[in-house]
């Protein structure tokens, strides 16, 4: 803006020095029309004296044609005397703007710009007079001059002012900045909780102190909450599921105990045949074999077995050969068996247990699957692993259930135990891996995921 001025307030003396050079020039020309003028005369130099005495600044004088100047007057120098000769440095270029305004026989203006100063000169005619013509000269200081220095100090004031307020900015970041990383030590600390974080004596900073301890406050509040919540959901579910377990184991022993109940009293009954009291007996002794074998299902479900692993390569042979196992009960559900014919590197696993699983999908997709529905055994290579899946074309698993799908007693069949899945998890879990469910439009895949690796 100031740049801007300067420049502004230059152009305006430029063009102020422009108008009064003309002014100037054309007082010299009327002067030395209304005189005698000769070369031997001093009246020229004084005409041309007198005209500019009203003009600051301004020199000038007449010129003839052909001969040179024949007036010169300075009235305004500020030199210790009258200056009365013409000046050497720019009597070539004031012959030239004579010269042309006598040939022109009109006024010729010319105008030079150097670094520090602009010289103007300005040829007016002399009416009457076609040989002599009258001429104007100035110069408008452009570096030095009052604008000069006043556009200069007000440039000085704003740098000062600048590199004031950098300076005080560039303090007030600092400081802000040490704050700043106090802050961010006391949180970096690796406690669960948000530090309690001392003042740091800036107003702003310390509202965002007090935002963030009032936050840390209240984050432990609820961190505390969600925990006696998290124990009562646990709590509840751990009820739940041993509801769940013991609604199961007595809907499955109701039954057995009915049978064996009724065959006691039938040989207890006055006048009872032997055989038949022999045959109660019997069945009581198969139904409390069928109570045992429960009750070692439900303990395999929720208790893991020590897993042996061994290097497996040919897993393809362990799925054909629990496949076989169910060919006859299968009828006319053809069970088809997918694997590489040698895995490398081998899977380390517990045949018995991988084998157990099996037996429980291949089963339970003989039970869920109609006539004629083929069953699919099949095992792949996956990035983290070993991926054996059994897939059925049967009817799916009920919305209802689907989310305890896996839990002890949860089936969708009128004469299963629920078991079979349960076991299934737990083989799983116990090799570190994840037993889960597709259910499919057309039928539903379960697949055991076993991580690879040795450990």
């Amino acid at each position: 803006m100031l740049i801007a001025l300067y420049k502004e307030t230059n152009s305006q003396r430029i063009d102020r020095a422009e108008t009064v050079l003309v002014r100037a020039c054309d007082a010299v020309a009327r002067e030395a029309a209304g005189s005698a003028v000769t070369v031997s005369a001093d009246d020229p130099s004084r005409s041309a004296s007198h005209a500019l005495e009203a003009f600051a600044g301004v020199e000038g004088g007449i010129w003839r044609a052909g001969v040179g100047s024949i007036a010169y007057a300075f009235p305004s120098y500020e030199g210790t005397g009258v200056k009365t000769d013409l000046p050497q440095a720019e009597e070539r270029t004031i012959r030239q703007v004579a010269e042309s305004t006598v040939a022109a026989d009109r006024p010729v203006a010319w105008k030079r710009d150097a670094p520090s100063q602009v010289l103007m000169l300005q040829g007016c005619p002399i009416p009457g007079k076609p040989d002599l013509a009258a001429w104007a000269m100035t110069r408008v200081v452009t570096v030095g001059g009052r604008p000069f220095l006043l556009a200069t100090t007000g440039l000085a004031l704003l740098l000062v002012v600048l590199l004031g307020s950098a300076a005080l900015l560039a303090r007030v970041l600092w400081r802000w900045s040490l704050r700043l990383r106090s802050i961010e030590r006391a949180l970096a600390s690796g406690s669960a909780d948000l530090p309690v974080l001392a003042l740091t004596g800036q107003r702003d900073l310390d509202r965002i102190v007090g935002a963030i301890n009032g936050a840390g406050i209240a984050a432990a509040e609820a961190r505390q909450r969600s925990e006696e919540l998290r124990q009562r959901v646990a709590e509840g579910e751990r009820l739940a599921a041993l509801g769940r377990v013991a609604a199961g184991v007595a809907h499955e022993i109701r039954n057995p105990m009915a049978a064996m109940r009724l065959k006691a009293e039938n040989a207890l009954a006055e006048n009872a045949d032997p055989l038949r009291a022999k045959d109660a007996l019997r069945v009581v002794v198969d139904q409390v074999a069928r109570m045992e074998q429960l009750m070692q299902n439900l303990l395999r479900s929720v208790q893991r077995s020590a897993v042996r692993r061994e290097a497996i390569s040919d897993v393809k042979g362990l799925l054909e050969e629990h496949a076989e196992l169910f060919s006859e009960q299968a009828g006319r559900r053809p069970i088809s068996v997918e694997a590489p014919d040698a895995l490398d590197p081998p899977a380390h696993l517990d045949p018995s247990q991988i084998g157990r699983a099996l037996d429980n999908l291949i089963l339970n997709a003989i039970q869920n699957s109609p006539e004629g529905a083929p069953i699919r055994v099949f095992a792949k290579s996956t990035v983290t692993g070993l991926e054996i899946a059994v897939a059925d074309h049967g009817n799916g698993v009920a919305a209802e259930i689907r989310d305890h799908l896996f839990e002890p007693f949860t089936t969708g069949r009128a004469d299963g135990t629920g078991l079979g899945l349960a076991i299934v998890r737990e083989i799983a879990e116990a090799h570190g891996g994840r037993a889960t469910v597709e259910h499919r439009g057309d039928g539903t895949t379960f697949l055991i995921e076993l991580p690879g690796g040795a450990s």
